[in-house]
């Protein structure tokens, strides 16, 4: 059995029984000295939602747009007149360019994984993955830990009326098997986000564990929780049953908590809001991701991906057709929602919003030869070399461009961004310092990120 399966196993067992220059600086250096200035103040800790466009959105089709390009690179689709100068976004994102001045965007993000495995894996731990070999990146017990599972150790929620960290609406796959960056790795299962393989879309849509099991009364439930209390005295001296045993007892607190289950009942929501966020997999997952944060979670990653957790956004073939018809419309009506709710309801200074994939695609459409995978002459291959990501809420400056990319998107001509500071950034975005050190299961210090925040991003 392999160990994401025998962690999935594990979960699923506890939710039916129990129930996450100057001054003699370089400019480097006074840059990184600002970052850390930022986050020197207590900072009250915010939260996130990650928004994953699994498979690689295109960034000369999207957000960082080349009017002035070759049509072989250009493509097919116009600009919007700039929300902010400088910003060249899509036509069919209208909606997402009228929130354009309360969201940055980085167009210089980069790295060297041509694969979606390796490629996501790096995204979702901030750690580079070691190889480019998909078969070589199996999930184990002493991996990186998902960037939502250290968020959870440095700053555990205050309240928590849900899991504290949460991915959905599958576990994500690539050539037959997932990716790391899904668990908790050396962190140890306690931190495992709860994982929701289901469409919310669905009529039929209901999470397994927050409801109550068999013919298990509230009271039996309690009683069960304070038994936990005196079991297993081994627990205390052994870290790894510790972190099983705190799973449980957190499963039964969720269990026993009504506000805790009806976070999940997107039945509780007005059909008109609903419908504004998009009837279908992502759409309704950000409208999840909202309920599950006002509900108390730290992290909550919504993946855009097929029913069985494969890439959408894989645009070999039929780029401007996919992402014309579908694609962008959905992300559009989700992210514009989303937005909306998030600072209609007070929270979008309270959680930090991230939007991209893992790589973007080949500037020249129909460019075969950069992957395996190759491309068709209407469409574009994986392409890490230069690639954009959206940031918002939080302790993010608004506004801002980072970073510029040559003219054809192929790039970064100023400010390049490496993963690992981006996932700095965004931990200081939410209130985290990114310098801090955290403790594996068995005991050993290891770095929270391996970047630097970009200062120019942060207020």
């Amino acid at each position: 059995m392999r160990y994401d399966q025998r962690l999935e196993l594990t979960r699923r067992q506890f939710l039916h029984v129990g129930i996450g220059g100057i001054l003699g600086l370089s400019l480097e250096q006074f840059l990184q000295a600002e970052a850390h200035a930022k986050l020197s103040g207590k900072r009250t800790p915010k939260s996130l939602i990650f928004l994953f466009l699994y498979g690689g959105p295109s960034q000369i089709d999207t957000w960082d747009m080349k009017p002035d390009a070759p049509v072989e690179y250009r493509g097919e689709f116009k600009p919007l007149s700039p929300p902010i100068p400088g910003l060249y976004m899509c036509e069919y994102l209208p909606k997402m360019a009228s929130w354009a001045k309360r969201f940055s965007v980085i167009r210089t993000l980069h790295h060297n994984n041509r694969n979606h495995q390796p490629a996501g894996c790096r995204l979702f731990t901030g750690v580079d993955p070691g190889s480019d070999n998909a078969g070589q990146l199996a999930p184990k017990p002493d991996d990186p830990p998902a960037l939502g599972s250290l968020a959870v150790k440095v700053a555990p929620p205050k309240r928590a009326l849900v899991p504290p960290f949460v991915m959905l609406p599958a576990r994500l796959h690539d050539q037959g098997s997932a990716f790391k960056g899904q668990h908790a790795g050396w962190l140890g299962p306690a931190y495992d986000p709860l994982l929701v393989e289901q469409d919310p879309a669905s009529a039929s849509f209901r999470v397994e564990g927050f409801s109550l099991p068999g013919n298990l009364t509230l009271q039996q439930l309690q009683r069960r929780r304070e038994l936990l209390e005196q079991l297993d005295p081994l627990a205390k001296s052994d870290p790894h049953r510790a972190a099983l045993r705190q799973f449980q007892k957190q499963a039964l607190d969720l269990l026993l908590s009504n506000q805790g289950r009806s976070a999940f009942d997107l039945q509780a929501e007005p059909d008109k809001v609903r419908d504004r966020y998009g009837r279908n997999r992502f759409g309704q997952g950000c409208l999840l991701a909202r309920r599950l944060i006002e509900a108390g979670a730290r992290v909550v990653t919504v993946s855009d991906c097929t029913a069985n957790g494969h890439h959408e956004w894989d645009t070999h073939n039929n780029n401007f057709k996919r992402l014309k018809d579908v694609l962008l419309p959905r992300l559009d009506q989700a992210f514009s929602a989303l937005m909306e709710d998030l600072e209609s309801r007070g929270l979008l200074e309270e959680t930090v919003v991230y939007v991209g994939g893992e790589f973007g695609r080949t500037p020249r459409v129909g460019q075969a030869g950069f992957s395996g995978a190759g491309a068709s002459k209407d469409g574009r291959d994986h392409y890490p070399n230069c690639f954009p990501g959206i940031l918002a809420g939080g302790y993010v400056q608004p506004g801002v461009l980072y970073g510029e990319s040559d003219g054809k998107a192929a790039y970064p001509a100023k400010d390049p961004v490496r993963i690992e500071d981006l996932v700095a950034t965004i931990f200081a975005a939410m209130g985290l310092d990114p310098h801090a050190t955290v403790t594996s299961l068995d005991g050993r210090p290891m770095p929270l990120t391996h970047g630097q925040p970009i200062a120019a991003l942060l207020r």
